[in-house]
């Protein structure tokens, strides 16, 4: 077993935040029975440790051509989901039959990275995923280092290293940058790259140098018996400066998301929720309504500050977009791309809930709110919702007229709910769908201010 393994195994350890965080994004908490393949799974503890909490996960198969580590995966692992195969990736049969094919830090060694993107995309089934973690050196910081060690490091391992060690000798150790291409030259789309940095700010000296040892124990080893004296060299000077309180080392670890297209009747039932939920639509004057990012914060939050005065915190909105799987925030966009207003609803046991719904100041009664209602009131339907509900102010006449031209009727009210200045909330609820209803009496548990904002 030529690899480090208590090295990788702490690589595992330390990046599981950025693997749960891209299984949160593809919604692998909510795919039925999911097939996955880890490709490059060597001793299962990675495997097992990013998708053995993953209850709905019905089979892993971990694929590894190192028969030695392949043991103890076997060896360690007692959970009947997980089957472990050796052999190549170039030689595994695809046949379309997985929703997720993952590769953690065993993308960048495969001989060929273009025809493993497309072997993946033939790997899965319509709508299912492909999630990469891998590495780019050319991205590296590393100061002071007057000498450029770093870079004397990276080079000689490519000379008279990497080319010389058979598991290495296809690395690609730039990888990172590329692999939105590469997948993209595939088929996948949409494609989305997250970037997340390790680095020596703030860490003492034992954690620099443990950061330092997951950096180079690949870097120098045995070749035919000998050790590269250069590198030797290179990596004792390398050292010296992680031993340093003012050096500063950075190292980021790209991981890339990627879907197959959908295809048929069903297949945009596997989307996932943000793209599926907020429904694109056009206005007459030109206005778009599209998913909200956290790229848009900061406009969200520059109308948001002009719209109230108790505004919400811009983690707030992060919180909801991030881990809120009930929930949908969406913005409207003029021809020029600004954005213009927002509306965030959720939808829970066959009601939905107007959270959220602000327009910018310079552009009100100009059909930007009701254009933002209408997508909820879509969104809300579409998710099998029976009607919506929302509250505002009393004294928001203007909201309320909104809300009553679309169908909403007021139900009740709650004295003295809001403050700053004291008023009373108004519920207004409007019917989705025809139906009986369920006599749940779903009460409106969150203080929705923004709904005035219209």
């Amino acid at each position: 077993m030529p690899w480090n393994r208590e090295q990788i195994d702490a690589v595992a350890l330390s990046s599981a935040a950025a693997d749960h965080s891209a299984f949160e994004r593809i919604g692998l908490t909510e795919m039925v029975d999911a097939h996955v393949l880890d490709v490059g799974c060597f001793d299962g503890f990675n495997t097992v440790l990013k998708l053995g909490p993953y209850a709905n996960i019905a089979q892993v198969v971990g694929l590894d051509p190192d028969e030695e580590a392949l043991a103890l995966a076997v060896e360690a692992t007692d959970d009947e989901r997980f089957c472990w195969r050796q052999g190549s990736f170039e030689d595994f049969a695809a046949d379309g039959s997985f929703d997720l094919v993952y590769f953690g830090h065993s993308f960048q060694h495969l001989p060929d990275k273009q025809a493993a993107a497309s072997k993946a995309l033939q790997c899965l089934k319509p709508g299912g995923w492909v999630v990469i973690k891998t590495v780019d050196d050319s991205l590296k910081a590393s100061s002071p280092d007057p000498e450029r060690v770093m870079e004397r490091v990276f080079a000689r391992y490519e000379e008279a290293v990497r080319p010389k060690v058979p598991h290495t000798a296809h690395t690609d150790r730039c990888n990172g940058a590329a692999c939105y291409g590469l997948l993209r030259n595939a088929g996948f789309a949409p494609v989305e790259v997250t970037v997340t940095h390790k680095s020596t700010a703030s860490m003492d000296r034992d954690e620099r140098l443990a950061l330092f040892d997951r950096m180079t124990y690949f870097r120098d080893p045995l070749i035919d018996g000998e050790r590269d004296e250069e590198m030797g060299r290179l990596l004792a000077q390398w050292r010296q400066l992680f031993e340093r309180d003012d050096y500063f080392f950075d190292t980021p670890t790209f991981t890339v998301v990627g879907q197959k297209p959908c295809s048929g009747p069903d297949g945009a039932a596997r989307a996932d929720r943000g793209a599926a939920h907020a429904l694109l639509l056009i206005a007459k004057n030109g206005m778009t309504v599209e998913p909200m990012t956290e790229d848009d914060l900061g406009e969200v939050m520059a109308i948001e500050m002009r719209s109230f005065p108790n505004p919400w915190a811009p983690l707030a909105f992060a919180m909801e977009l991030r881990h809120n799987h009930d929930a949908v925030y969406a913005v409207a966009r003029d021809s020029e791309g600004k954005v213009r207003g927002y509306i965030g609803w959720w939808t829970v046991e066959g009601t939905g809930l107007i959270t959220h719904v602000a327009v910018d100041p310079s552009m009100r009664r100009r059909g930007i709110g009701a254009l933002l209602v209408d997508c909820a009131l879509d969104g809300a339907r579409g998710d099998g919702a029976r009607e919506m509900r929302l509250q505002l102010r009393e004294h928001n006449e203007d909201a309320r007229a909104l809300y009553r031209s679309v169908g909403f009727e007021a139900i009740g009210s709650i004295p003295d709910y809001y403050g700053n200045p004291v008023d009373d909330a108004v519920i207004m609820v409007m019917p989705l769908q025809d139906g009986p209803d369920d006599g749940s009496g779903h009460s409106v548990g969150r203080r929705t201010e923004g709904t005035e904002r219209s």
